[in-house]
């Protein structure tokens, strides 16, 4: 309450000060004469600055709590930096990266990697650079940031599962079954490793290895709705019509959209029949 006081004075206090600019120089132009434009440029300057500030007070409470970014990330987080004030570095880096400000979150985090002091700290570092840069469409220097993560832990199975994804993105998925196939390695009860595998398999229609690894996910997870939906395209790709109705009602028991899974279904079943067509002719 006393800090919702505070702020609520401050802003009155910026709107004052915003007021009385505006009011000084309507003064100066009509009582003493003074040419408008002499004292334009400093007015605009001035109440421009007024105005960033009065906004930067308005959305700071908006802001998480390091705190918050601290739980949330407390898996990829880890240790990095225990018991250091560079701690806190990292974590105004990683809000960074949730508010979309990539440029300033990189570098705070170029800044961190020369004071890594072990390898949680570098691993750390590495992690949410590669994830900035993945976000930002730069694929290139994202895996080569998960690589050099990599050499420090090549057990990183959040490293491999991500580089994986960048790598169906970009239709290499030779390199994507061999980055899932080592995510599996490292955690083999993670659910998305196997999805994201099964996925990629299905973008290579290889729809028995896809099958396979929907169902084995949804041991880890059994409401998996990624699961459950490609299940039901794959058993319609099939005409195992049974399955595939049995895995379209768990999908939109769990609310997937049935509207979606059927569009889904109808251009999977158009590109099956125009692959067949080209390879009859």
């Amino acid at each position: 309450m006393k800090q919702k006081v505070i702020k609520g004075l401050v802003i009155a206090f910026i709107v004052l000060c915003i007021l009385g600019v505006i009011g000084f120089y309507i003064f100066d132009v009509v009582y003493n004469q003074t040419d408008y434009t002499q004292n334009l440029f400093r007015a605009v300057l001035i109440i421009a600055g007024l105005i960033v500030t009065l906004l930067r007070v308005i959305f700071s409470g908006r802001r998480q709590s390091l705190d918050f970014y601290e739980k949330s990330y407390e898996k990829e987080i880890g240790q990095a930096f225990k018991n250091s004030m560079l701690r806190n570095k990292l974590l105004c880096a990683v809000r960074l990266y949730n508010e979309d400000r990539y440029n300033k979150a990189l570098k705070y985090l170029s800044e961190l990697y020369p004071k890594a002091e072990n390898d949680r700290d570098a691993v750390a570092v590495l992690l949410f650079s590669a994830l900035c840069y993945t976000d930002m469409g730069l694929n290139e220097q994202a895996i080569r940031t998960y690589y050099k993560l990599l050499e420090i832990d090549n057990r990183h199975e959040q490293a491999h599962s991500n580089l994986g994804l960048i790598y169906v993105h970009e239709g290499n998925y030779e390199m994507a079954v061999k980055h899932f196939d080592e995510s599996i390695r490292c955690q083999p009860d993670n659910y998305y490793a196997y999805i994201n595998r099964a996925s990629c398999y299905f973008r290579q229609a290889d729809y028995d290895r896809a099958e396979k690894d929907a169902i084995k996910s949804l041991e880890f997870k059994n409401n998996g709705i990624e699961a459950t939906s490609l299940l039901t395209i794959i058993y319609a790709l099939k005409g195992d019509i049974e399955n595939k109705k049995k895995y379209f009602h768990i999908s939109v028991a769990n609310g997937k959209n049935p509207d979606d899974i059927n569009e889904a279904i109808e251009y999977y079943m158009k590109a099956q029949r125009d692959s067949e067509d080209k390879s009859d002719e």
